[in-house]
């Protein structure tokens, strides 16, 4: 009967299965705990910078997978807003965007930084070997 009553209180964490308090607050161990509160750091620091972001941007974003984040607002921990401005295009490839705050997705942003970063050294390049190859001349006062 006492390995029955035993069985009964204990818990285990959600996550990674390991036994925790039974007096413990929360569902996950401390480990896991922590890992879950950084990830919500991590999301509500994304939505400070761009309020009324979707779960999907903020997986292209962060790579916060969209069920975490729907996890929270299922928990409560945050509230999901109507945004009238869905299904936006990529300016550069076309392809759709849930966000009114980027014009680009994250990889046409990150091949046209690169892009910039190449012209802005080839110009760099360019000044240099101008600058190296200057012809002068040399002006002579006649004394006579």
């Amino acid at each position: 009967m006492n390995n029955r009553l035993s069985k009964h209180y204990i818990r285990t964490c959600r996550k990674c299965k390991s036994i925790i308090h039974e007096n413990s607050l929360h569902e996950y161990c401390e480990r896991c705990y922590g890992k879950i509160e950084e990830i919500f750091d991590k999301i509500k620091g994304y939505l400070k910078e761009f309020p009324g972001a979707t779960a999907h941007e903020i997986y292209q974003r962060e790579g916060i997978p969209v069920h975490v984040t729907n996890n929270f607002v299922k928990d409560g921990r945050l509230v999901e807003i109507p945004n009238e401005h869905l299904n936006m295009e990529c300016l550069r490839c076309g392809c759709l965007l849930l966000s009114v705050h980027h014009k680009y997705c994250p990889s046409c942003e990150v091949a046209m930084i690169r892009e910039l970063n190449a012209a802005k050294d080839s110009i760099q390049l360019v000044n240099e070997i101008k600058q190296e190859g200057k012809m002068r001349y040399k002006s002579f006062r006649n004394t006579n």
